[in-house]
């Protein structure tokens, strides 16, 4: 669902001339911002939208106490701004228009800027291929990173394998970073970073070159097809909260309300399966 408000009338200080800096310049301001997909027969209710009024009144008493020389940076202040005020937005794309300038023989100057939320996220990796399990890791994050910016990686951990035993020790580590991409889209590229892998799953819980679970996204807790987030097994498994406990102690389970340290502080020792450390955080 998308909203657009044109027309926002503002007077701010905006510009690199001298008397640009002494006295306020008119601005337009035209928005249009994406909200998360609802049902809104069902839900028709105003905490499911944006108010029209709160966001007009938030984006005009926000720009007034701004003196920026820059339309470009001004349109990114709002952009944030937004994006931390109002929750529901996905996306927000922001036209500004100064009708008066100074020094360039042209009608009026006009900058158009969009920017979609960054959600922080944490994904599990896991291989036990008999080549190079660790190098298996590093490729998953490399390819992972075409997707998620920001990316810190937790130590790797030798582990015993849980379930089907029968099989070599995996290689596991975690990764938190950020992403603008849904979690359905975002789990997508997962699996088909596997299957680019060559991940074959004759046995469930089986040998695998490498296994990609998406633990938390954000503090969203959602179930759709074989999507479950945050991840079903993750407060049990030490190899899935060590790596994260190194990168972010005091991640927050969502739906649990615990931390990562405190998750892995309530395992018991017949829950444990890490052998060893076999290389140090990456910092």
């Amino acid at each position: 669902m998308q909203i657009q408000v044109n027309g926002i009338k503002i007077s701010t200080i905006i510009g690199c001339y001298p008397n640009e800096r002494i006295h306020k310049q008119d601005l337009i301001i035209n928005l249009m911002v994406d909200l998360y997909n609802y049902n809104w027969l069902d839900d028709d209710r105003l905490d499911k939208t944006v108010n029209y009024d709160e966001l007009i009144n938030f984006v005009s008493e926000q720009v007034v106490q701004t003196n920026f020389q820059l339309l470009e940076s001004l349109a990114e202040f709002i952009a944030n701004s937004l994006l931390l005020r109002f929750k529901l937005i996905m996306r927000v794309e922001i036209e500004l228009i100064k009708p008066k300038i100074c020094g360039i023989l042209a009608q009026h100057i006009q900058v158009n800027y969009q920017q979609k939320r960054m959600f922080e996220v944490a994904i599990a990796l896991g291989s036990n291929n008999t080549t190079l399990p660790t190098q298996q890791l590093v490729t998953a994050i490399e390819l992972l990173g075409e997707y998620i910016e920001d990316i810190q990686i937790g130590g790797f951990y030798k582990t015993k394998p849980v379930g089907y035993l029968v099989q070599p020790d995996f290689y596991n580590t975690a990764i938190i970073g950020y992403t603008n991409l849904k979690p359905e889209e975002l789990f997508g590229k997962m699996k088909t970073i596997e299957k680019l892998m060559g991940k074959t799953e004759v046995v469930i819980n089986g040998p695998r070159i490498i296994d990609l679970d998406l633990i938390f996204f954000a503090d969203l807790i959602y179930q759709h097809n074989f999507l479950s987030v945050p991840h079903q097994f993750c407060h049990l498994r030490d190899f899935v909260l060590k790596p994260l406990m190194d990168i972010k102690p005091d991640l927050l389970h969502p739906k649990l309300k615990l931390t990562v340290s405190q998750l892995y502080s309530n395992l018991h020792q017949d829950d444990l399966s890490i052998v060893e450390e076999v290389v140090k955080q990456i910092k």
